[in-house]
């Protein structure tokens, strides 16, 4: 597979997942944004690790899927603690409605 190639494949693939009837699949929700952002990164990684075999790039190869696969883990870590950090302050503002309207 030559450069062109696998930059039309990569192009092919987030077209088709952008395009993808996700909202049927899903029930009329929207797809979650780390899905998307999952699928979309896969849209890009598994054809050029597939090209990147090709060429017999495979410490590329593995060093590219550590560094990507090290910083999705922190993204989705930070997206729960921002749920969390979301909770705690729900909880805050409940306990301190619930305060006020003993007050009054």
């Amino acid at each position: 597979m030559s450069l062109l190639m696998l930059i039309l494949f990569v192009m092919l693939a987030e077209l088709s997942l952008h395009y993808f009837p996700w909202r049927i699949l899903l029930r009329g929700r929207k797809l979650p944004r780390l899905a998307a952002y999952t699928l979309g990164l896969l849209g890009m990684m598994v054809p050029f690790t597939a090209w990147l075999w090709q060429i017999g790039e495979c410490e590329v190869i593995k060093a590219l899927w550590l560094v990507v696969g090290a910083a999705g883990v922190m993204v989705f870590a930070l997206y729960g603690l921002d749920h969390y950090l979301d909770l705690i302050m729900k909880d805050i503002e409940a306990t301190e409605r619930e305060s006020h309207g003993k007050e009054g």
